[in-house]
């Protein structure tokens, strides 16, 4: 029930989720994994023996091999993102190596801020764009990248698989071409799947990497994984006692880790797509009548996300008339020392920016259905009169 936490409507699952019941059960059992799983007592190996069991879960369940892929944990996809393509240009760069970085103008912004630290190390970086729907030109991009590639130049591009503001999906199978047409190393920012799109475990071992965060699934804040070709050299960005192969070091959060597996396995018990796009049709529908939604006519949307302009309102107010009301949602804009700033995803898109300065994103539980959406809706309309 989207109801449940602290009898408000909680509708920022984009942003974070609240923990799973298979996790909360698990931390209410006092078993807390605290020994060091580099220790050789039985504490330790205790430690160390859930972290092994995560990760053949999510080798198995993802259904990537391990004789090709390693998993590497991390405090979430900021870092994951970080220790890839900081770590390939750091490694390109002790090895005299000058490549391009691709990223699209609507990326996450861990992704978008590392262009300055990548022309530091002596690479270039380019910037694709999106049209108004979200969607980007694929022969476009192909054909840019492969102008790098013949003349030998190695190429790494970030790929938002969905995007965590509009919803945008974009399609593996398109991410496939670029790689077998240009050879780029792919990077897919996977971040904004898991429960929210159809098939989210199906992941293309053709690519040569995967970014996920335990807190935006029913994992805990500060843990998440991801998958690396084990072809793709990097340079780590934690170094250290050599943890995990060498690829981040530090003492691994066993318990953290092993809630992963736990909110996984819930979701896949709870995960019911044609249910939550019903449920989230039926919102959308109604909250179509007060404003634009956000890349609606895209080629692929996600499931639980619906991003509004309110044209004849900004978001700052309605954020906070939401929130007297009982609504937990997002502004889409970022905010630094009081100052609300046009959204930058939107404008990318096309926008103007008094339309960036009126959305609001809605973001929905992967277990939502019709009868809480018709509450959600009703509660809604009358608090956007």
């Amino acid at each position: 029930m989207e109801k449940s936490i602290s009898s408000r409507y909680y509708l920022d699952y984009n942003a974070t989720s609240p923990l799973a019941k298979s996790v909360k059960s698990f931390l209410a059992s006092g078993d807390f994994l605290f020994g060091n799983p580099a220790s050789i007592h039985t504490t330790g190996k205790t430690a160390k023996k859930y972290i092994n069991e995560t990760v053949d879960f999510l080798f198995n369940h993802f259904k990537l091999s391990p004789v090709h892929f390693s998993i590497v944990f991390h405090s979430g996809a900021t870092e994951g993102i970080n220790t890839f393509f900081k770590g390939i240009a750091l490694a390109q760069f002790k090895n005299k190596v000058k490549s391009t970085f691709f990223f699209s103008t609507v990326d996450h912004a861990s992704a978008i801020n590392l262009e300055e630290d990548l022309r530091v190390l002596g690479h270039d970086v380019y910037f694709f764009s999106v049209d108004k729907n979200g969607d980007f030109n694929r022969e476009n991009l192909i054909e840019v990248i492969k102008k790098v590639t013949s003349i030998g130049m190695p190429a790494i591009l970030n790929y938002t698989y969905v995007n965590n503001e509009s919803g945008v999906v974009w399609s593996l199978e398109d991410a496939v071409k670029i790689k077998k047409e240009t050879g780029a190393i792919i990077h897919v920012d996977a971040v904004q799947t898991i429960g929210k799109i159809n098939n989210w475990s199906l992941l293309p071992s053709e690519l040569d990497a995967y970014t996920f965060s335990g807190h935006k699934f029913g994992a805990m804040k500060s843990v998440g994984f991801s998958f690396i070709n084990k072809s793709v050299k990097f340079s780590p960005l934690i170094v250290g006692g050599g943890q995990q192969a060498g690829l981040r070091a530090g003492t691994e959060n066993a318990l953290g880790i092993y809630c992963l597996k736990l909110a996984l396995l819930d979701m896949v018990d709870e995960f019911k797509p044609d249910e939550l796009l019903s449920a989230k049709t039926f919102i959308e529908d109604m909250l179509s009548t007060k404003g634009e939604i956000v890349g609606k006519n895209a080629k692929q949307r996600n499931l639980n996300t619906i991003f509004v302009i309110f044209n004849q309102s900004n978001s700052s107010d309605l954020t906070t008339r939401l929130d007297i009301q009982g609504f937990d949602v997002s502004k889409g804009s970022a905010c630094s020392s009081g100052i609300v700033k046009e959204n930058r995803i939107l404008l990318n898109m096309g926008f103007s920016n008094k339309e960036s300065l009126s959305a609001i994103r809605f973001s929905f539980s992967p277990s939502l259905n019709r009868e809480e959406a018709q509450k959600i809706a009703t509660c809604l309309q009358k608090a956007l009169k």
